[in-house]
């Protein structure tokens, strides 16, 4: 029988056998550091490059645009 299973089956809510011994105890540090990730903020800086970087594509893409514009 094969106990492993994937991450997608995982987080689609397929279930097997609960895992034992060392195996539960791998997949409950996993999921604690999974969710504690998940549950962090964005820092501030990374947030200003991100609207940054939009901001430089827009630019962009008027610069695009005018210059397809007939004369």
């Amino acid at each position: 029988m094969n106990n492993h299973h994937s991450l997608k089956d995982a987080q689609n809510g397929v279930s097997g056998p609960a895992p034992s011994g060392p195996q539960q105890t791998i997949s409950a540090q996993l999921r604690h550091f999974y969710n504690s990730v998940q549950e962090e903020g964005i820092p501030d800086r990374f947030v200003e490059l991100l609207e940054r970087l939009d901001d430089a594509e827009k630019r962009a893409g008027k610069a695009n645009d005018s210059k397809d514009e007939p004369r």
